[in-house]
């Protein structure tokens, strides 16, 4: 019966969410500059809010200084809709980070909270241009891991 309850409560929680716009996008900034891919789904809760989830992975083995230091970050994210100006919609973003990497040879896991900004041009037909930018601090290995998770990007989808 758990189960039935389960797949009725996420048939409709998805049913709920196709009536709505979604995103799927691509940051090509970080495959082009970073040898990193990220990709992101995000889901338009109301005309003022979504939410999404993106995935980064860091393909740069080289101990070079541009780079990213995770290897594997997850992103939940919430973003509010502050103003319009010309073809460019701006929000403010709250994210977390669940970061995953190697830092002087030694492998660590941490989790961290950050805020963010951008602006997002989404075209008559769908496409879609994200641009933003933030900073969060990891919150538990910072003995190992890095105190500082960048997020930056240029992103390209299509709204669905």
């Amino acid at each position: 019966m758990k189960k039935i309850v389960l797949l009725l409560f996420l048939a409709g929680t998805f049913a709920g969410m196709a009536q709505k716009n979604n995103e799927f996008k691509i940051d090509v900034f970080d495959i082009l500059a970073l040898k990193s891919l990220d990709i992101s789904y995000e889901h338009e809760m109301n005309a003022d809010a979504s939410m999404g989830i993106a995935l980064l992975f860091n393909f740069e083995n080289s101990e070079t200084d541009f780079r990213y230091n995770e290897e594997f970050v997850l992103t939940p994210y919430y973003r509010q809709y502050l103003f319009d100006r010309g073809n460019f919609t701006y929000f403010g973003e709250f994210y977390g980070a669940l970061n995953k990497g190697e830092k002087k040879e030694e492998d660590y896991t941490d989790f961290a909270f950050g805020l963010g900004f951008g602006g997002k041009h989404i075209s008559d037909n769908g496409f879609v241009v994200d641009i933003h930018i933030g900073i969060g601090r990891n919150l538990f290995n910072t003995d190992v891991s890095p105190e500082v998770v960048p997020r930056a990007g240029i992103s390209i989808g299509k709204r669905f």
